[in-house]
């Protein structure tokens, strides 16, 4: 029933316009939430593991080009970015940078690669721990622009826009503020650089400034702020969504979010229609916001504790790499249906740091690829005890993995958008 509302709605969606199409959904929301969707159970179907001596311990942002097939780590144990082929789920290249990437430097401020996205599908654009982004070309694997974003530590998240040609970069960790770089796709010259401060309508960020996305639909930049207005380095106050239009290179709106509900947002994904998932870092729960109005269209229970987050377009779930949740003693990949919010069951991925009094390694990074459904998770080799990481990385691993995860449920089909 809950599959077939969907595909209604999508079809008066599409031939009898928005507004007919949002009284169609009212009528239709009754049998629409009256039965929970069955559930996805996702389970690992591949790890994958790095060339000897080689171990995936300390790493950041990953992401999928699904035009090109290709799975990107940004790999500091090694101070390099990881490629994977989709199709054969192998390692095919670990990509340098000329000058180096800073690699696992002890400080999170200065370590690198950080953020990693592909532009045009030919090229890597990676941040890393000096305030650079390398850009790489995948045809020759050559560094072909370092482009100094202005600042002394590292240039972090990145997102981009096709249709104007930008790269927004995210300099989480500069003091006095953080700022973030508006950056041509053309040129490789920063346009514009918009420090949160609290001046100028852009908000005083006091922890920092977390994963940004661009949304095809409204056109604008979208910036996750985990506080505003606070102590230095903390979540105890509520964070913001930043709109930034492509067009003027400045802040258009900021989107207050509710402490209650999702404290310290850090992963963003944009998903169907008007919904943005925010990842929250500090809270129990996560979110999903309307686009248009910041409000919060869904509290998503027992999904806290993320960071980098992914909507898959394959199979309409969200998946959240929840590395530090209060609610549990174990790292969990979450699994949410984008269309009924409701939650899968979430996999255990690791032990969370701490527990027992042992520092381990987060894993919170997730993207997946939506032509074959899969789902990567990077696994450090500290995040498990010896013995218990055969689950994940396979019997003996103690060099970590990229887990592969898949789904095993029959609630595979994806609804017309």
């Amino acid at each position: 029933m809950f599959r077939a509302c969907n595909t209604l709605r999508a079809l008066i969606r599409k031939y009898c316009g928005p507004a007919i199409a949002a009284a169609a959904a009212l009528l239709l929301a009754g049998n629409a939430t009256a039965e929970k969707p069955p559930d996805e159970v996702f389970a690992v179907t591949a790890a994958i593991t790095l060339p000897s001596p080689q171990k995936i311990t300390a790493f950041d942002i990953s992401f999928v080009d699904p035009v090109i097939g290709e799975y990107f780590l940004a790999d500091r144990t090694n101070a390099v970015v990881d490629v994977v082929d989709t199709a054969t789920n192998k390692l095919v290249a670990q990509l340098t940078a000329t000058p180096p990437f800073a690699g696992a430097t002890g400080n999170n401020d200065t370590s690198g690669p950080d953020g990693v996205i592909t532009v045009g599908h030919k090229e890597v654009w990676a941040g890393d721990g000096n305030s650079t982004i390398k850009v790489i070309s995948l045809l020759t694997g050559a560094t072909t622009h370092v482009i100094n974003t202005g600042g002394k530590n590292r240039a972090d998240e990145l997102c981009l826009d096709p249709r104007d040609k930008l790269v927004l970069m995210a300099n989480d960790a500069e003091t006095p503020f953080p700022f973030v770089t508006l950056i041509s796709t053309e040129t490789y010259s920063v346009l514009k650089t918009i420090v949160m401060n609290g001046t100028g309508g852009a908000p005083k960020a006091t922890n920092g400034i977390e994963q940004c996305q661009w949304n095809p639909r409204t056109g604008k930049f979208y910036v996750n702020i985990p506080a505003v207005n606070g102590p230095p380095g903390d979540d105890t106050v509520p964070g913001a969504v930043v709109v930034i239009s492509p067009e003027t290179l400045g802040i258009e709106t900021v989107f207050s979010i509710p402490l209650d509900k999702c404290a310290g947002p850090q992963g963003m994904a944009i998903g169907p229609e008007v919904q943005i998932l925010l990842g929250c870092n500090a809270s129990t729960s996560s979110v999903i916001i309307n686009t248009q109005s910041g409000t919060v269209i869904a509290t998503l229970p027992n999904e806290g504790g993320a960071d980098e987050v992914w909507f898959n377009d394959g199979d309409s779930q969200y998946f959240l790499a929840n590395s530090g949740p209060s609610y549990s003693n174990s790292q969990l990949l979450g699994v949410v249906d984008a269309w009924s919010h409701q939650t899968d069951p979430s996999v255990v991925t690791g032990i969370k740091s701490g527990v027992n009094g042992v520092t381990r390694g987060g894993n919170h990074s997730v993207a997946a690829d939506p032509v074959l459904n899969q789902v990567y998770v990077p696994i450090a080799s500290t995040s498990n005890l010896p013995g218990t990481s055969s689950a994940v990385c396979g019997v003996g691993n103690v060099n970590g993995c990229i887990a592969v995860f898949t789904a095993t449920g029959d609630d595979k089909a994806r609804p017309p958008q």
